[in-house]
Parts: structure tokens; sequence; C-alpha cells
């Protein structure tokens, strides 16, 4: 039953739904536009607001699925967690796309929803300040070690705790690629960091300033 669900999981997060949206609302092919990912980032920078907007949530909510089902079976609170870390893992590499995808973020957000809100409203706010602030790779860095220490603070690390450590393999392996391009360490460093292969030291709140100041 956990092998099967942890199946169920990764199948749903194979759902390429930034794809799906940009195909049919755009007639284009996401994974030729922008980063070249099917995250709903992307999606709203590079095709549409209101397509990014229903890719993250429809990402949001395969991730949400993947736990919910395996709550619902009365499966133990690790193998939940690894059903949404099979969700991200599969958003990441979608059977469906031979293997290509985004970055996950969406869909871990929505698996923790569903394992534990309490953590994931402290954690996430981290995410979101320092994605309007500076930049949403460093954010996501941080929303991940703030769940994890959370989650450890609680008691939790041997099951809501295995959700934000297991889910750091998917993310950082993604951010570094494609593994061909990889050249130096100055590259590896700043795609683990910057999830680019330039770092970002300018503050987005100062840029977001500056437009606001032109208008």
């Amino acid at each position: 039953m956990s092998i099967l669900f942890i199946i169920i999981g990764y199948l749903l997060g194979s759902i390429p739904f930034g794809y799906l949206v940009t195909l049919f609302s755009a007639r284009k092919n996401i994974l030729e536009i922008g980063w070249r990912k099917t995250s709903g980032s992307n999606v709203f920078k590079n095709v549409g607001k209101w397509q990014g907007l229903a890719t993250g949530l429809l990402d949001i909510g395969k991730g949400a699925l993947a736990v919910w089902l395996a709550q619902k079976f009365g499966l133990s609170v690790p193998i939940q967690a690894l059903c949404g870390v099979a969700a991200v893992t599969g958003h990441n590499w979608s059977c469906f796309l031979k293997f290509a995808g985004g970055r996950g973020i969406g869909t871990l957000i929505g698996a923790f929803l569903i394992l534990s809100p309490t953590i994931l409203g402290f954690s996430v706010i981290f995410l979101v300040v320092l994605a309007l602030v500076w930049n949403a790779a460093i954010g996501t860095i941080v929303f991940l070690a703030a769940a994890a220490l959370t989650a450890a603070y609680l008691g939790q690390s041997a099951t809501v705790g295995i959700l934000p450590l297991v889910s750091l393999l998917p993310v950082f392996i993604k951010r570094l690629s494609p593994i061909n391009e990889l050249r130096n360490k100055e590259i590896i460093k700043n795609r683990l960091i910057f999830d680019d292969d330039i770092p970002s030291s300018d503050l987005r709140i100062k840029k977001i300033i500056q437009k606001l100041t032109k208008r």
C-alpha cells in the first residue's frame, strides 16, 4: 500500500499543468519559453498572469491531493510525507514530458498544506518575505530550513520533518540541471543558491520601488 501511494504521488506530481495550460491557452510549448520549466512562475512571466496563477493553483492542488489520499487511506505520517516528496519529484521530472518539469515548490507547498498547515503557515512567511524583498530562490532555502527546524522543535522530525528534509534532494538537483552545462564551481554555487548562473545581489524591492517611482 505504501509503495502504491508513493507511485500515485509521483504520477499526480507528473501531471504537467504548466505545459497543458500554456498549450491550450497560448498554443506554445512552455519548455521552449523563458527558463524552459513548467513552473507557474515561468508561465506567469512569459505566457500570462491568469495562466500563471492557474498553473500555480493546480500545482499546489496535485501536491495536496497526493498527501490527502494517503491520509484518507490511513497511511502513517512518514508515508504521507514521502507521498508529498514523490509528488515534488514527479513535478520536477514528469514521466509525461520525457522527465522535464518545473521547480516543485508549489507542489511542495500543497503537500505541506495537508500534512501540517501549522508548520507551513509559519515557515512559508520566510519564503514570501524574501521572494518580495530579495530573491525567491533564497526564500525557498530559508523556507525549507525553517520548516525542518520547526518540525524538530515540535518533536516531528521523524514524521512531518521528512517532507522538507527529503525534498531538498529533488529541489537542489533540479536547480543544477541541465547537468551538462555545469562548467565550474562558481556556476554550481550560483545555481544552488540563486537558481541561476548569475548571482542576484540586488534587492527586488528596490527594483519594484524604482519602477513605481518612474510612473
